[in-house]
């Protein structure tokens, strides 16, 4: 290209044009620069170059380098006058370009970074050398030494500083706390004038439009759809107010605490949709992972910068942790230092609370906890989840806010998850089974240490009660499924502010169907039964019981399951007079577990064969008692009936009025005593009849130490005894 018509209003139309005209100006440089070296020019021939051999002449030349204290003094007025019109010739078709909205890599760098002229021939002049292979060579010759292939600080001020200005007042462009040295170029660590210079690897990538970060980053576009908050306005509303005029110099650093899946990301969206801000997410344990967490930080807050969007720090409770407290130090230390290029405004997101942030005084940090959704508000989120879809009769989103004390997060997922397997199976309607099993996959229980998880196998068919007993456990039920409409609509919540979980006790004898009962009301509520090892719970040591109680009712909570205590009388067994320590530690330990059970708001069911065992405190916190009698002879019939209406097959005479009044056991003897003949049946090959089941209930007598004698079993004694 020559330069004799130069006209400086004429926009670049493209990056290609505007990298080759500033590569032809760089071309021009260079060679002033060569020709004015001290020992390297077209009138010299040296074959000792590169720094291996140093001859007289050079050593003399080194020794008069007075004019090498400032730029271009070499040049004669010509020579200056000229490279000054090309740069004024480069600046001025770049500022036309700016005005007609050409948004080139190049450009864009000079506009978010205020960059001079001097910044910007730097860059684009390490840009050329990425592309261009001939400058590698060009510059290891000018600078003596074949390993460096790029420019050095000393070489670029050499090159473009303002003629006769000292040399060493441009170092400030290249130190750790100058925009080319913190977020635009890189060095290879030799000292501030030696070593060799390039563009990062992000600005690389800018320019380019290709690489991706060694950590995760998620941008977030404003104008992206947005689902409507149905909870936690309130904190939305604030943090907006709190933010909506930003304070001249300052950076507001707003904070959203709370448990995973509480929203703290959306309410980060909401806040800058409603701002018009775009955001960039990263996560901090990725950005610490390594040793250059510094560097990364740096190269964040360029893509913040270039994009023109803010910032959001997820994971902030990594930094927290005690081990990592240098590492917070740190994080502290680059946000003070670089506060000036957060912008206006940085979010972070975090499951604890950060207390101590030591970030001085041009950082104001909001705090805005999340704490857990109220049942009003999981009502609101599971309407809005669940809005369109066809729900099963037996459930409803007050039934889901009642039960699970879920998290926006969890409620969204579950009723998504929901949605696509009836979508999946083409349903016309979303089942209770369908629903609750997609709640039950949004959370872990970690109570298998102390308990066992029972897999519910009981309906109401199955019960065999007297009918008011299994009225009074149908309505213990009602306590879940309408439990917002009482404590909510109906407003009794304000009369009973604590204690509003379901507490059902079962008593009676062994084998009477107390944990059978448990299994129908946790099918019937569609939840999780987990039943409390009681040896697991009771420790010797003293405060290791109220530890293990204190995390059974804590990760029941988590969990939305349902609690079962058997033989519960061992836990909740009457407080005595004290007389030692152990008294004094055992009325503790009963007091700390009523203390749980009034708080717990979730499902608890308990079974004892002892009823005047319990402590009084304990019974005026249980809101059903129900009794399971040993079963008279109508009901030992009914038991003996239903036990065989398996399917499997049957003699057809079973004389179970015999069976009945003869056999004063339990329904759970009647049932071993069902299942035994059953397999004595199958090993014969032939129907379950008479004599296989006598003679599994005098095994099973047996096994309780009563013997069974001959005229017990009347006319069937010969089915066991033979004639």
């Amino acid at each position: 290209m020559g330069f004799e018509y130069l006209n400086g209003d004429k926009p670049f139309y493209s990056e290609n044009e505007l990298v080759d005209t500033f590569s032809e100006i760089l071309d021009l440089y260079i060679y002033y620069l060569y020709k004015y070296h001290s020992w390297v020019g077209p009138e010299n021939n040296l074959q000792g170059m590169l720094g291996v051999v140093v001859t007289r002449t050079e050593f003399e030349k080194n020794l008069t380098r007075a004019s090498d204290s400032r730029c271009m003094m070499a040049l004669t007025d010509d020579e200056r006058a000229e490279l000054l019109r090309l740069r004024e010739y480069f600046v001025a078709r770049c500022f036309k370009t700016s005005e007609n909205n050409g948004n080139f890599p190049a450009l864009r760098l000079v506009s978010v970074f205020s960059l001079d002229c001097f910044e910007l021939f730097c860059i684009l002049t390490l840009f050329c050398c990425e592309i261009n292979q001939k400058y590698e060579k060009l510059f290891a010759y000018i600078q003596d030494d074949i390993a460096k292939k790029t420019p050095t600080a000393e070489t670029m001020i050499r090159l473009f500083g303002e003629p006769l200005d000292r040399v060493s007042d441009y170092f400030v462009y290249f130190t750790s706390d100058s925009v080319m040295g913190r977020f635009l170029v890189s060095s290879d660590g030799f000292g501030l004038g030696r070593a060799t210079l390039k563009l990062t690897s992000q600005i690389m990538n800018y320019f380019t439009g290709g690489g991706e970060p060694d950590y995760a980053v998620d941008f977030w576009d404003c104008g992206s759809e947005l689902h409507p908050l149905y909870a936690y306005k309130d904190i939305a509303s604030c943090a907006l107010g709190s933010v909506k005029v930003p304070v001249s110099g300052k950076t507001s650093l707003v904070v959203f605490s709370g448990m995973r899946g509480s929203g703290r990301r959306f309410q980060v969206k909401h806040c800058a949709a409603a701002l018009g801000e775009n955001v960039l997410f990263a996560d901090i344990s990725e950005i610490f992972q390594g040793d250059d967490a510094e560097s990364r930080l740096s190269s964040l807050i360029c893509e913040r910068v270039i994009k023109g969007c803010a910032v959001c720090l997820t994971g902030l409770e990594y930094l927290l942790d005690e081990e990592r407290q240098d590492s917070l130090v740190n994080f502290s230390s680059f946000l003070r230092r670089n506060q000036k290029w957060l912008g206006n405004r940085l979010y972070m997101t975090s499951e604890k609370k950060w207390t101590d942030p030591r970030l001085g005084e041009n950082i104001i940090k909001l705090d805005f906890e999340i704490l857990e959704a109220d049942e009003a508000s999981r009502l609101a989120l599971w309407k809005a989840f669940t809005a369109g879809m066809s729900l099963d009769s037996d459930i409803s989103p007050e039934e889901m806010a009642a039960k699970f004390r879920f998290t926006p997060g969890q409620i969204k997922s579950a009723a998504e998850r929901a949605a696509d397997l009836n979508l999946m199976s083409g349903g016309a309607v979303v089942s209770a089974e369908n629903l609750h099993e997609c709640c039950y996959a949004q959370v872990v229980a970690g109570l298998n240490t102390l308990a066992t998880p029972i897999k519910p196998a009981y309906s109401w068919e199955d019960l065999v009660l007297p009918q008011q007993e299994i009225n009074l456990l149908k309505e213990a039920c009602t306590h879940v499924k309408y439990r917002h409409q009482v404590y909510g609509s109906w407003g009794m919540g304000r009369r009973a502010a604590y204690g509003r979980g379901l507490s059902v006790l079962f008593s009676g004898p062994p084998g009477t169907g107390k944990t059978m009962a448990a299994q129908v009301i946790t099918n019937q509520l569609h939840m999780q039964l987990y039943k409390i090892q009681i040896s697991q719970i009771v420790s010797k040591y003293i405060g290791e019981t109220e530890k293990n109680l204190r995390q059974v009712f804590t990760e029941a909570r988590n969990a939305n399951c349902i609690l079962f205590f058997d033989e519960m009388d061992a836990l909740f067994g009457k407080r005595s007079e004290v007389k030692d320590s152990h008294d004094r530690n055992a009325n503790i330990e009963t007091a700390y577990l009523l203390q749980q059970l009034e708080e717990y708001d979730g499902v608890v069911l308990m079974a004892t064969n002892l009823l005047q065992n319990i402590d009084e405190a304990f019974m005026r916190r249980i809101n059903f008692v129900i009794s399971f009698p040993f079963p008279d002879v109508p009901t030992r019939k009914r038991l003996w009936e239903k036990m065989l209406d398996t399917g499997a097959p049957v003699d057809d005479y079973i004389d179970y009025d015999f069976l009945a009044e003869n056999f004063k056991i339990a329904g759970g003897n009647i049932k071993n005593c069902a299942v035994h003949a059953a397999f004595l049946a199958a090993a014969e090959g032939a129907p379950i009849s008479m004599r296989h089941l006598v003679s599994s209930v005098v095994t099973e007598q047996r096994k309780n130490n009563i013997v069974v004698l001959r005229e017990d079993l009347k006319e069937y004694a010969d089915l066991v005894f033979g004639e």
